[in-house]
Order: C-alpha cells, then sequence, then structure tokens
C-alpha cells in the first residue's frame, strides 16, 4: 500500500510535469480529463469550469473546439433533462396536494411550451408539423428541391415523395428498358430498405404484357416483392393482364389489411377478391361481361365490407351492354360517402338507389342514362325544407358529365335545380351543361373552389361574368371553349382576381399541339414556339399558378424568381411539360398539386381502351 508521502510526491511529481507542457498540450489535457468526467456521467460545475478554461484558450484546433462545445451541448442537454423530469415530478405531486393550485394551473394552461431564440435556423423554430404542413401543399415536382436543402427537410420530402409510387411495366411503353430498370430498382431497394418500405403506402402497377416468358419472370419478381411493402395501405392494379385469382391469394394473404382495393383493366379477372374484408375503398374499372369472375363477386365484396366501405368506383366501357343492378342491391350503398360511376350505363334502378344514399359527400355521375326521363324525375325530386336539401343533403363534390343527352335541356334544368343554394358544395363539374344554366346555379355556391365549366362561344363579357360571380377563393379552374373572340391566353389576366388559384386549365375543342408529320421542320418550329409562348404567358399574367393547362396538356411553373418579380420578369418564368396520359392510365401518377387540381382534371373520365393519347 502506498503511505500519504508517496501520494503527495506523486501529485507533486505530476504538477511539475504539467507545468513543462506547453500551452496547447495543456489545453488538450484539460480537454480530455473533461471529456472522460462526462463520459462516466460526472459532469457538474468542475467540468463546466475545465472546459470553460479550455475555449479561452488561443490557437485551438477548429475540430477540438467543435468537439468540447459538442460535448458540452450534450452533457448540458442531459442534465437539463434530467431537472425537468425531477421538475414534473414535482409538479405531479403538488397536483395531488392541491389539484386547484393557480400557480399549477397557470404552467399547465401555458403548455410547457418550449423557448426557441431568434437566432436559431427555422426548421429548429418551427415544430416538425408545421413543416410537414407546408410540404403537404407544395407540388412533388418542386418538393423535390427539400433533397438539398438539409437533413430535415430531406426525411419530409421522402415521406411525401414516396408516399405514393407507379411503377410501369410492358411491352408498349414509349421506355421499356427505362421503366423495367426502375421498376426492379424500386423492388430491391424495398426489399434491402425496410425504413424507405415504410414510407410507400400507395402502390400503383401498370401492367401491359401479354401472356408468356416475360410475362411469367415479371410476376415471379413481383411476388417475391410484395411481402416487403409492410406499410401498404392502398394498391391498385391497372392495365393487361388484369389481376387474377392467383394473384389475388397473394396479394390477400400478405395485405390482408389493405384499405383500398383497385382494379382497372378490360376485364374483371379478380375471382376471389371478395375475401377481402375492412375495406375503405374499393374500384372496379372494366368490361363486365367477359371476365373470369362472375359479375356477383361485386355485390359480396360490398356485403363483405358493409361496415367499412365509404369509397365505391365502378366504371364498364359503354359500347358494351350491361347492368349495376344486381350490385346497387348490396346493403353497403347506403352507407357511402363518395361514389364514382365512370364511363358506364345507370339504370333508373341504380339512380334510386343512389337517392336513398343520404351519407353521400361526393358524387360522380359520366356515361348513359337508360332513362333520362326519369334521371329528370329523379333530380326535381330535391326539396328544401328547413334550408336543407332532402336529396343528398351533404353533398360536396358534384360531377355530371353525360354522354349522348347534350339536347336534353329538361335533364340539365332539373339537375341545376339540384345545384341551387348547396353552401357546401366545394367542387363541380356539370360537363356540357349549357352555359346559362351553370351561371344560374353558381351565385349559390359560396364555398366553391373547384370549378370545370363549358363556354361554348366565349367573349369577354360572358368570361368577366365567369369570374364576378365565382368566390375570390378560387382554387383551381378548367375552362373549355368550342368558339373564342380572341386568342385564349389573351383571357389570362381577368383571372388574376384569383389570388388563390394554383392551376387554371384552357381548353379549345379544336385546338391542338403542332404536329411534325403535318407540318415543314420550319412550320413546325414556328408553330411550337408559339403554342409554348402562349401557355407561358398565363403563367406569368398570373402569380399564384403552379399549373398550367392548356388545350388539354399540363405544365408546372417553374418560377426562378420571387414575390412580384413574377408578375414582372417573363424570363423568370419557365413551364416543364408533365407526361401525358397512357392507355388505361387512370392517370393519378401525374402529380397536379393536390387533391382539387387532381379531381378537376379527370384524366380517367373517360377511360382510354382503344388508343394512348390524351383525349379519345
Amino acid at each position: 500500500m502506498s503511505t500519504p508521502g508517496s501520494q503527495d510526491e506523486l501529485t507533486a511529481t505530476v504538477f511539475g510535469a504539467i507545468e513543462s507542457l506547453s500551452p496547447l498540450r495543456k489545453a488538450t489535457f484539460l480537454l480530455e480529463n473533461a471529456l472522460a468526467l462526462i463520459e462516466a456521467g460526472e459532469y457538474g460545475e468542475q467540468v463546466e469550469n475545465y472546459l470553460e478554461v479550455y475555449l479561452r484558450t488561443p490557437g485551438l484546433p477548429r475540430e477540438d473546439v467543435a468537439k468540447a462545445l459538442l460535448a458540452r451541448g450534450n452533457a448540458r442537454k442531459v442534465a437539463g433533462e434530467r431537472l425537468l423530469a425531477k421538475a414534473q415530478q414535482d409538479f405531479q405531486a403538488v397536483a395531488k396536494l392541491d389539484p386547484s393550485n393557480r400557480d399549477l394551473q397557470a404552467y399547465l394552461r401555458r403548455g410547457n411550451v418550449q423557448i426557441h431564440f431568434v437566432g436559431e435556423p427555422a426548421s429548429h423554430r418551427a415544430p416538425p408539423e408545421i413543416w410537414e404542413r407546408i410540404a403537404g401543399f407544395i407540388p412533388r415536382y418542386h418538393l423535390r428541391t427539400w433533397l438539398f436543402v438539409s437533413a430535415f427537410h430531406r426525411n419530409i420530402a421522402l415521406r411525401i415523395i414516396f408516399h405514393t409510387v407507379d411503377l410501369y411495366f410492358g411491352e408498349d411503353q414509349d421506355n421499356v428498358r427505362e421503366n423495367l430498370n426502375r421498376g426492379l430498382d424500386m423492388f430491391d431497394r424495398v426489399k434491402a430498405d425496410p425504413i424507405f418500405a415504410g414510407r410507400i403506402k400507395i402502390l400503383r402497377l401498370h401492367w401491359a404484357y401479354e401472356e408468356g416468358d416475360m410475362l411469367d419472370l415479371m410476376t415471379r419478381i413481383f411476388l417475391t416483392a410484395l411481402p416487403a411493402f409492410k406499410a401498404l395501405q392502398e394498391f391498385e392494379w391497372i392495365g393487361y393482364p388484369e389481376l387474377r385469382a392467383d394473384m389475388v391469394q397473394a396479394v390477400s394473404a400478405s395485405h390482408s389489411h389493405l384499405r383500398s382495393l383497385g382494379l382497372i383493366g378490360w376485364h374483371f379477372d379478380a375471382v376471389g377478391v371478395s375475401s377481402f374484408r375492412n375495406l375503405r375503398k374499393f374500384t372496379l374499372r372494366a368490361e363486365d361481361d367477359d371476365g373470369f369472375a362472375d359479375m356477383d363477386e361485386i355485390k359480396t365484396v360490398l356485403d363483405a365490407n358493409e361496415h367499412t366501405l365509404r369509397h365505391l368506383t365502378l366504371g364498364a366501357y359503354l359500347q358494351r351492354t350491361h347492368s349495376w343492378d344486381s350490385t346497387f342491391q348490396s346493403v353497403s350503398i347506403r352507407h357511402l360517402t363518395h361514389l364514382d360511376l365512370v364511363d358506364t350505363r345507370i339504370s333508373h334502378t341504380v339512380l334510386a338507389r343512389i337517392a336513398h344514399a343520404h351519407s353521400l359527400q361526393s358524387l360522380t355521375l359520366h356515361g348513359t342514362f337508360e332513362e333520362p326521363c326519369s334521371a329528370s324525375v329523379v333530380f326535381q325530386s330535391d326539396h328544401m325544407i328547413d334550408g336543407k336539401h332532402t336529396f343528398l343533403p351533404h353533398l360536396e363534390v358534384f360531377r355530371f358529365v353525360m354522354v349522348g343527352h347534350d339536347d336534353d335541356l329538361t335533364l340539365f334544368q332539373s339537375v341545376a335545380n339540384f345545384l341551387r343554394d348547396r353552401p357546401k358544395l366545394r367542387r363541380l363539374d356539370v360537363g356540357n351543361c349549357p352555359w346559362e344554366l351553370v351561371l344560374s346555379v353558381l351565385p349559390g355556391l359560396t364555398s366553391l373552389r373547384v370549378l370545370r365549366v363549358r363556354i361554348a362561344n366565349l367573349n369577354q363579357i360572358a368570361l368577366s361574368t365567369l369570374v364576378k360571380t365565382l368566390p375570390v377563393e378560387m382554387a383551381a379552374i378548367h375552362l373549355a371553349m368550342v368558339v373564342s373572340d380572341k386568342p385564349l391566353n389573351e383571357y389570362a389576366y381577368i383571372f388574376k382576381r384569383f389570388t388563390g388559384l394554383s392551376i387554371l386549365h384552357l381548353h379549345g375543342q379544336s385546338h391542338r399541339r403542332p404536329q411534325p408529320n403535318l407540318l415543314s421542320e420550319k412550320d413546325f418550329q414556328v408553330h411550337t414556339d408559339i403554342w409554348m409562348s402562349s401557355a407561358r404567358n398565363i403563367a406569368v399574367t398570373i402569380p399564384s399558378l403552379d399549373f398550367v393547362g392548356w388545350h388539354g396538356e399540363h405544365y408546372v411553373v417553374v418560377r426562378s424568381g420571387g414575390g412580384a418579380i413574377w408578375s414582372r420578369g417573363g424570363d423568370k418564368v419557365e413551364l416543364k411539360e408533365l407526361p401525358a396520359r397512357r392507355r388505361l392510365d387512370c392517370g393519378k401518377g401525374v402529380d397536379l398539386g393536390g387533391e382539387d387540381a387532381t379531381w378537376l382534371e379527370r384524366k380517367d373520365v373517360p377511360m382510354d381502351y382503344e388508343m394512348p393519347g390524351l383525349e379519345t
């Protein structure tokens, strides 16, 4: 054992050795001791003093200073959290002893809000939930810039960008190899990275394969990757071959918890799809008379999900004879809040069942009425009692696009009366309804934010009347016309009244992008420049626009300036073309900035069974 004298000798020797060191070596010794004490959990005033003296030493390496500050910051944070935990225990003890204590109540009302200083970065001053909300209103095209701002912004952007994934596999696509490689890379990453896989909530697969070895190979690859999509909530199968019995079983086995299922193709082949439970949304768009599955399967799906199903989308090729009468006998119909009948024949039986679905908030009727006179009677049955409509009183979204009924004025008049004085209505699309009838309805739609309207003979008086009638808070407008007094882009200034307008689509029925096979090379270039210049002029004129629609095509607006410069500096505005619709493609893969614009542009109404392109 050592004696006290030997300890004093050791201490004196250590002091002597330290005194002989250079100032920089002394500071390093001090830092090492402070770090060792922090790691041992002995942070206190002594360690604070060590680090304070160390940091005042001149000529220190920057990396060592950073290490010291980081260590002290973490130590202070841990110590503070310990004190806050003890303080919370004291507050809980007070709450038990004297629950009505005024000082305690004042503390609880303040919510123990953390104080942030102005010198901190904005990402630290605002809670992450605020940034999530901000990102939710930014179109995905622009949100990609967040990937390069900071790790904080990148994480938020990744969650939103990869929330919905569209993968394209097929032999009739423009970029077969590129789409194939992208899809395979996505499958590989999902299998290798569970965190990334957890971000994907909606998966849409677009198929275009004939029967053969390639289809067998791609099916096997997909089946091996499918279980890795652990967080999947919605799944859509689009194209051909359609979803069949073996794939239904595979999807059901790995994702029985799906809340939304979509089947979009030529045929209804999904035998056994009624095995899914707790679906909130079901979509079937196909020719309905020659698939492998029995049509009664659809009613079975609805009955099996009676307590959860709220959104139903059904579509069938108009040129085929079919009926949804049996399906609409399901008890689920009266519980629906969203119903879309698209590109389909609508019988009086179906419309009568819709009239009893009093919970409907959103309704799309696109197709042909088998009995237009009976349909008029149904819409005319609406009455106002105590200021409320008796027919669909909760309606907020309404689309009425009829095929072959353009001359049926009585039908449109009954629909116009049905729409009057609905302050809850937010989105409206009445197809080819006469402009005068639409105008008579608009003043009573005080909550309207999205409108698709057709003015056959467009002039400044008609357009000014429309703009003055609409609420100033409009967010999305699609204006179609047959004849116009002057080029449509010259009317853009009238829409400047809507300071929150994010998408404006001006669509002439006979206007199409210049085609290279119909013009000489020089003329094609001239006409293309005029086309793009006209579309860009709209974005320059209306500073709020994020997207421009121009005769059926869509562009995202890229502004390199800010503030008032958007409306002045024409060279600061650029348009980036968005992809055109593909065959059997519902168009949801093209981000248009939000649900309002996606609903407005209705790329899947009608669905294109025959030829690719913008319109049928």
